[in-house]
């Protein structure tokens, strides 16, 4: 993909991982704790776009992390970039497909959804303490905007798109141009993840899932990231799928050192969860962007065992969620994790795969 940034532009503040060696980020963690994700959405403004390249949505990602110590600052230098770079430019090596973005960026104490439509203009909406949220490739934010882009609500006026009275609803004026219509509805993965998160706030409430409980929380979200059913599982081998899968642990005060679960493959019903810390020895080989830990071969040999149509056998299922229950067991107890040995359990586990 082709964008206005280079590697060698960054200048870096944070250390930052997505769990494989990457210039670009759809997901990734830093060193303060700091996680987040990146999506493509579609809106009224995407004309705008054109092949010009700007900063794509994985480069403002990856710059908001590498340079925001809280997800609030995050947000902020997300959105400073966007309305002076402004984003777009293909999306692929060999083509000239563009989108718009979303991202959702989150720390101990609080979470951020950011929706983009057309080159520069942006909502935010803040998730507070206690709430859940969820994106998945459309515009989601309604009448909850807490801040907006610099002439976005004049703008939606001038194109009928907005009364200017009414409470301002973002999906419905830059997504459906103020008029009532079907893809206004959550539906599909959305509502899929809307009702895991409802599911899950009902535990909290009757105390089957408690607020600190490590593993419960770990377990109950690689069980939605392997939701294959409602499609929040990518697992198309050769359509779209899903490069990677991250679940992080942001426990508030400090109780334990912030941990960040990566498969390293695009299938997670298949692969497992490996915990990484920023005291991990890959680390060490720079950011975690550049130290992969291995990472980038165990995706190279996960993906050959996809397009080769293999089956994991049970047994060896068995032994992939022992490491990633190591892995949680980790988490509970704090301290640096062992990305680098779990990844090399797991790349020695599938060798006996023919490709």
């Amino acid at each position: 993909a082709r964008s206005l940034v280079s590697r060698g532009a960054l200048n870096a503040t944070h250390p930052v991982t997505s769990g494989l060696a990457c210039t670009r980020c759809e997901i990734g963690a830093n060193a303060c704790g700091v996680v987040g994700g990146n999506e493509a959405v579609s809106s009224l403004l995407a004309h705008e776009l054109g092949e010009e390249p700007r900063l794509l949505g994985m480069d403002l990602l990856r710059l908001a992390l590498e340079r925001g110590a809280t997800a609030r600052a995050a947000v902020g230098h997300l959105t400073s970039l966007l309305e002076e770079h402004g984003q777009g430019g293909a999306c692929e090596e060999d083509g000239d497909w563009t989108y718009e973005n979303g991202f959702l960026l989150a720390d101990a104490g609080e979470a951020f959804v950011v929706e983009t439509a057309g080159t520069r203009h942006w909502a935010v909406e803040r998730v507070p303490p206690g709430a859940g949220r969820n994106i998945s490739n459309g515009l989601s934010i309604r009448t909850g905007v807490e801040s907006c882009s610099a002439g976005l609500k004049e703008l939606c006026v001038a194109k009928g798109w907005w009364d200017g009275e009414g409470p301002f609803d973002w999906k419905r004026s830059v997504g459906a141009g103020g008029r009532a219509h079907a893809k206004l509805d959550v539906r599909g993965r959305e509502r899929a993840g809307a009702d895991h998160l409802a599911a899950a706030a009902g535990r909290v409430s009757d105390g089957s899932l408690p607020a600190g409980d490590v593993a419960g929380w770990l377990g109950w979200m690689a069980g939605v990231l392997r939701d294959e059913e409602s499609g929040i599982c990518f697992r198309s081998t050769h359509g779209f799928m899903s490069t990677g899968s991250q679940i992080s642990w942001l426990a508030r005060g400090g109780g334990h050192t912030a941990s960040h679960f990566f498969t390293a493959a695009s299938d997670p019903l298949v692969a497992c969860y490996k915990r990484w810390t920023f005291g991990d020895p890959a680390a060490a080989a720079g950011d975690g962007l550049a130290g992969d830990g291995g990472s980038l071969a165990l995706w190279r040999r996960w993906r050959s065992i996809d397009l080769a149509g293999r089956s994991v056998p049970e047994a060896m299922r068995r032994a992939l969620l022992e490491i990633e229950a190591e892995a949680v067991s980790a988490a509970e107890r704090g301290g640096a994790s062992e990305f680098s040995g779990s990844v090399a359990r797991e790349l020695e586990l599938i060798s006996s795969f023919a490709v």
